[in-house]
């Protein structure tokens, strides 16, 4: 009886330990394991990505801020959409930006290392900006929103997409819509519309 509970003890443990990593992998892509990860969030997340966007009105976006890149699945079809536009992609991970610029050499697209709480551009100057299964992992949340805002044109938009198990866990207080409304309301923006499909949540944001 010692040793089964030895044994399963082992497990649970080492269970636990493959979680945080595979977590901090998801926050923080390096390494095989962050490139294969990648492979297959954008593979999964993709589609979600192009769900969220057809939520937009349609029009143009002279530039596009793309957050949380990881190997540039989502910003490549940005340029799709907006072939006139000039987009900028980042993430925090250098090996995630790596791959993004080796795989998407595209004309009207750059990519930087960067952090969204700590955005480099000037005040107003993207039209839109998209955060596609990234929000729930930023550190500081308000924080990074209040510079989005200051970087969103005054009749720019901000676009989330994630699954919404993703908010009900690490985002628990904020997952009923009104709340997210009140909260956004105290940093000066406004939650235009929320839309869901299946597993999936959209939110488009706006200046006050």
């Amino acid at each position: 009886m010692i040793r089964v509970l030895a044994v399963f003890v082992v497990l649970a443990v080492s269970f636990y330990i493959l979680l945080k990593y595979l977590v901090s992998q998801s926050k923080h892509p390096s390494g095989f394991i962050g490139r294969s990860m990648m492979r297959i969030w954008n593979k999964a997340y993709l589609p979600m990505a192009q769900w969220a966007l057809s939520v937009l009105p349609q029009k143009a976006y002279g530039t596009i801020l793309d957050i949380g890149v990881g190997n540039g699945a989502s910003t490549a079809y940005l340029r799709q959409l907006f072939p006139k536009s000039q987009i900028k992609g980042i993430d925090i991970s250098a090996e995630a930006i790596s791959q993004a610029r080796k795989q998407n050499q595209l004309e009207g697209v750059a990519f930087d290392i960067m952090d969204v709480s700590q955005l480099t551009y000037s005040d107003g100057y993207f039209d839109l900006i998209c955060a596609f299964q990234t929000h729930f992992h930023w550190p500081d949340l308000k924080k990074a929103l209040l510079e989005i805002k200051r970087v969103l044109a005054d009749d720019g938009r901000f676009i989330i997409a994630c699954e919404q198990s993703k908010v009900t866990y690490y985002l628990s207080d904020l997952k009923d819509n009104k709340e997210f409304a009140d909260y956004l309301d105290k940093m000066g923006l406004r939650l235009l519309d929320c839309q869901k499909q299946a597993a999936w949540l959209c939110y488009v944001i706006a200046k006050q």
